[in-house]
């Protein structure tokens, strides 16, 4: 049975498997036609880069081979590997994992094609699968702004980026490349439009009109997340890659908040995607990594050549543990998802009683891309439509069989991130979080800790923890303050999640006299 595209080394590959009578395609970053797998995404998670033949005893879970160097029969003859750092055959097996899921592989196959190349030679690409593996989510980061944005480039970035990726850009890619980022607001759902109606192409004109206007003669890149960090907005990944299209320059998705099972970035346009493999990838908290997935062969060539200058690799263990990870990320993302729309509408409930009464209330407002709010706002509407449009057809499928729709009451579960705004008595303040504090505090199953997408429960404040070292004005303007609380919902009994918050949000926005 067929799986994927590669076998046990570079020197020895297959053809990429095409559906058995199966035409369906998908849209390539390129607008070439890209195959469809042939098989679901579980079962590629399961399989891919775990083949019985990759195994001298022909068993069912992946060699992990610890060898730093390798035998050559005579000078320059070998199988394929000659050095760890270069290449690894546990590594490789993880990496041609991320390239199926991701659907890289594809992708790659379909440009190659497109250069006149035929299945062997994609499958046999000279610098290795479209997947690429890194010692951790900023090593991708500051790899494909050193492949794309070379010296003196320009950067056009989401607004509400993880702090780490803007600590690069401006304080490393600015003064060592010369690369300068400007921050650009691409979501719906940050405007504030007050409830006023406007039709979903005055929405969709102003979003590349605010891109459009940042972009410079030397812009080589536009970088943005989906969902955000820590705001949980949304980009319109195909409207943006259009933008991209049309100015030349290429558009990296990182899609750490999302991962593949939810949501396929290539398929909807973007050139490259990235991610923290340390959160949903790995789902246990015991793994740094990071993941690269592109089907451009010029990018993923830079991006290959840059692995192995640099070494920011991930461990044969590492990236074992990977592979052991990714065979249950539908099952566990389903589990998150399904968890964390009960928590979002849970405190959507308490943000929706204050309004209706005028009261104090205990939460602000609620963010989560499938919510549907008893009363929204058309951003917010068209925020929650984009979270359906662009989730996975795999994604879709399982909603669908669980009875849920765009439109369902009360949302839809999209992913195991919720934010909301507990409410204090110094909203929108950069100093004050008593009341924030006091809620992390009080929680007794989801424990205080960044970091996200383990099976377990966390909660963090933005404000004083992963953006502590954003500019104050900057994180101001996108409603990260001193009452914004971040979850990451994981996958324990929802009984005992929501009487955890809702006890903790009692006791600190209540305080016993």
């Amino acid at each position: 049975m067929t799986f994927t595209n590669g076998v046990a080394s570079p020197s020895k590959a297959s053809p990429p498997a095409l559906p058995n009578g199966d035409s369906a395609l998908l849209a390539s970053s390129t607008g070439a036609p890209t195959a469809a797998p042939v098989h679901a995404f579980a079962t590629r998670a399961i399989h891919v880069g775990s083949e019985p033949e990759l195994s001298s005893s022909s068993g069912v879970s992946t060699p992990l081979d610890f060898s730093t160097t390798y035998r050559q029969t005579r000078v320059g003859s070998h199988k394929g590997f000659e050095y760890s750092r270069s290449a690894n055959p546990t590594r490789l097996a993880y990496e041609r994992l991320v390239a199926s899921l991701e659907g890289a592989d594809a992708a790659l196959a379909a440009a190659l094609a497109a250069q006149g190349l035929d299945g062997d030679a994609a499958a046999a690409f000279e610098a290795g699968p479209a997947g690429v593996a890194f010692s951790s989510g900023s090593a991708a980061t500051a790899t494909v702004i050193q492949a794309l944005a070379g010296h003196q480039g320009h950067i056009v970035s989401v607004g509400d980026v993880y702090g780490g990726t803007s600590r690069y850009q401006l304080k490393v890619a600015g003064p060592l490349q010369d690369v300068q980022t400007t921050f650009v607001d691409m979501s719906y759902s940050t405007q504030g439009d007050a409830g006023d109606v406007e039709s979903e192409e005055e929405q969709d004109r102003a979003i590349v009109e605010r891109v459009e206007q940042a972009i410079r003669p030397e812009t080589k890149l536009i970088m943005v997340e989906s969902p955000t960090n820590p705001c949980l907005s949304l980009v319109p990944i195909r409207l943006i890659a259009s933008v991209a299209r049309k100015h030349g320059v290429y558009l990296v998705v990182d899609s750490t908040f999302a991962n593949p099972y939810l949501q396929q970035a290539l398929s909807l346009g973007a050139d490259v995607v990235i991610a923290s493999s340390t959160k949903y990838i790995s789902g246990h908290s015991d793994v740094v990594g990071g993941l690269l997935a592109t089907g451009n062969p010029s990018i993923l060539s830079k991006v290959r050549f840059l692995q192995n200058a640099h070494g920011a690799v991930p461990s044969p263990f590492d990236a074992w543990l990977l592979i052991r990870s990714i065979k249950t990320l539908a099952l566990r993302t389903r589990q998150h998802s399904l968890n964390a729309l009960a928590v979002a509408r849970f405190l959507d409930s308490h943000a929706s009683a204050a309004s209706v009464s005028g009261g104090g209330g205990l939460v602000r407002d609620v963010r989560y891309p499938g919510l549907k709010r008893a009363r929204e706002t058309p951003a917010q509407r068209r925020e929650r439509h984009l979270a359906w449009d662009q989730l996975s057809d795999e994604a879709k499928r399982w909603l669908v069989r669980e009875g849920y729709g765009r439109d369902s009451e009360g949302g839809f579960p999209c992913g195991g991130m919720v934010a909301f705004h507990i409410r204090s008595d110094a909203p929108a303040s950069q100093s004050e979080t008593g009341t924030a504090e006091r809620f992390l505090e009080k929680l007794q199953v989801f424990t205080l800790a960044e970091s996200l997408g383990g099976v377990e429960s966390l909660a963090e404040l933005p404000l004083s923890m992963t953006h502590g070292g954003v500019d104050p004005a900057h994180r101001a303007k996108l409603g990260i303050d001193g009452e914004l609380v971040r979850l990451s919902v994981g996958v324990e009994d929802i009984d005992d999640l929501l009487h955890d918050l809702e006890t903790a949000l009692k006791a600190a926005v209540q305080p016993a006299n």
